[in-house]
């Protein structure tokens, strides 16, 4: 194989590489969106099941305060059915916020790169051991500089956001304690709603910025040297020594068969140096006689070699000949307005069966 290291990538990835590169893994893949994703649903399925939340809270905080004025041994004596109480409530008020997050993960996952399984990522490779290459690829890199703007971009949005949401509520606070559960429950769900509603919008741009530079970088690392291409072209084409045997090799049984039906041929019309055509004709038979074998120079002259070895009658007609050749395809009939042409040679070649009949009587 030819060393080819030397050579810039400037091709465009083939299909082929870009199936073996998704096969082991290689997907244009953002964390950004699968995030902002993540966590538009898990803001949503909590402002939707904001009731339920304090349905489930009031319920749980009404039982506790009643069972343990009027019986605290009820409350404390059986710490094991606190404990469930507890989960199941904890249960109810975040299981369809964290289901709402999981699809939305998955969804966003596939959505960017299909449906792929791979465990070649995780395989142990020599190279991942090389600490001067790793350094590299973890401090000096476009992936390691896009990492760094990205996370000081998501420290600058959430603070600044945090800064101006929280300026605007603060002062509520004042006034949470003399409100309800729901009351309370309800306001710090529209204070958590604005923070990160007013948080998506600036990330939502950096999400797409990041899909976009992923999606460029992965077809970066995919691209080929000229020699990777020719070497995949070869692969998968086949070397053109090999077909062009393989070919030669197809022709020559090819041959080989159609000379072994010469010598069930009732006549060869030849040309007499350039064309041969083997031609069946019995007496009786339905329809016009078939080819059962033709060639031109060299392939003629084995036609008409293997004619005379097998006592085939040879008649020459060089138009005849040449007419057979351009338009007769081995194994069919012959054309319909040669058949008159035909049927003089074959007439004289029963003529010539006939005389040779009558002389061995005699």
């Amino acid at each position: 194989m030819a060393d080819d290291s030397g050579q810039d990538k400037t091709e465009e990835p083939t299909e082929k590489k870009k199936r073996d590169s998704r096969e082991e893994g290689q997907v244009a893949h953002s964390r950004e969106v699968d995030s902002l994703g993540v966590l538009a649903a898990a803001v949503g399925a909590a402002l939707a099941w904001l009731p339920g939340m304090a349905h489930a809270l009031a319920d749980f905080s009404t039982g506790i305060f009643r069972d343990g004025t009027q019986n605290p041994l009820a409350v404390v004596g059986d710490p094991e059915v606190m404990f469930r109480e507890v989960m199941v409530t904890v249960l109810l008020m975040v299981g369809p916020i964290l289901l709402g997050a999981v699809l939305a993960a998955f969804t966003l996952a596939a959505g960017q790169v299909g449906f792929v399984w791979s465990w070649k990522p995780l395989a142990p490779k020599a190279e991942r051991l090389d600490p001067i290459k790793g350094l590299k690829n973890k401090l000096f890199s476009s992936q390691a500089l896009v990492e760094w703007l990205k996370s000081m971009a998501k420290v600058v949005i959430v603070g600044v956001v945090a800064w101006m949401v929280a300026g605007h509520h603060v002062s509520g606070l004042v006034d949470l304690a003399s409100r309800d559960l729901e009351g309370s429950l309800a306001w710090t769900g529209l204070g958590l709603a604005r923070l990160v509603g007013f948080t998506l919008l600036p990330m939502g741009a950096l999400a797409l910025g990041d899909f976009a530079f992923q999606r460029w970088h992965t077809n970066h690392q995919m691209k080929m040297t000229r020699e990777e291409v020719k070497r995949e072209h070869k692969e998968s084409e086949g070397d053109p020594h090999m077909k062009a045997k393989r070919r030669q090799r197809m022709v020559a049984v090819s041959q080989n068969r159609m000379l072994a039906e010469v010598s069930e041929a009732t006549v060869v019309v030849t040309n007499p140096d350039h064309y041969a055509v083997a031609l069946k004709y019995e007496l009786g038979q339905e329809g016009p006689p078939v080819v059962l074998a033709m060639g031109v120079d060299l392939l003629a002259e084995k036609i008409k070699q293997r004619a005379r070895t097998a006592g085939v009658p040879r008649v020459e007609n060089r138009p005849l000949a040449r007419a057979l050749y351009s338009s007769s395809v081995v194994g069919y009939p012959i054309r319909g307005d040669l058949f008159e042409a035909v049927a003089e040679v074959l007439a004289f070649v029963f003529r010539l069966r006939q005389r040779h009949a009558g002389a061995s009587a005699r």
